[in-house]
């Protein structure tokens, strides 16, 4: 059976909201590396989702390398569910709700 990742609605929101401040401040170069370091992350929960540390007993937080950023997910029978991408210095309770 295939794995796969779902993303919550609200995770294009919070992608294109860093590309766009990426861009805006240090140009494409640096958006383009941000969404590589994110999707490559992505992958890598997806290939091995307990791999990454728990912040509860359903989620998990992700840290993107090379940036204040992390997503949180949840394993699910067919792959990982990310519910949302926030900076480091988010409040920890930024996007605990989405389902």
């Amino acid at each position: 059976m295939d794995e796969y990742v779902i993303f919550h609605r609200l995770v294009q929101r919070d992608v294109t909201g860093i590309l766009g401040y990426y861009t805006e401040e240090a140009g494409e170069h640096l958006a383009d590396r941000f969404y590589s370091a994110f999707m490559n992350t992505v992958e890598h929960a997806l290939k091995s989702p307990r791999h990454f540390p728990p912040l509860n007993e359903f989620i998990r937080r992700a840290n993107i390398r090379d940036f204040p950023y992390h997503f949180l997910y949840r394993e699910t029978p067919y792959g990982i569910r990310l519910l949302v991408l926030r900076h480091h210095k988010r409040h920890p309770s930024y996007g605990m709700r989405r389902k």
